[in-house]
């Protein structure tokens, strides 16, 4: 199944663009889908405990399964003021 991943913030700095498609298995996590791109960019590692996951523009918690054609995003913290 291919699916189609977005990083914003430092995790786009990091993976070096802001769009990539995937290709996952079926029964695939978004948690499964976080750590392949962990393992090809462990530098963002520290930051999983703070960031939040959308699915098709939702947040979705990490134990959601994919689906194929699904958009998958990976938000970090915002600050401001």
């Amino acid at each position: 199944m291919r699916v189609k991943v977005l990083f914003f913030g430092r995790l786009r700095e990091i993976v070096g663009c802001a769009e990539e498609s995937a290709e996952i298995a079926p029964g695939a996590r978004i948690e499964d889908l976080f750590a392949r791109f962990r393992e090809r960019h462990p530098e963002l590692a520290p930051f999983r405990p703070s960031l939040v996951a959308s699915r098709n523009q939702e947040f979705a918690p990490w134990s959601e399964p994919l689906a194929a054609g699904d958009e998958i995003a990976f938000l970090p913290p915002v600050s401001g003021g």
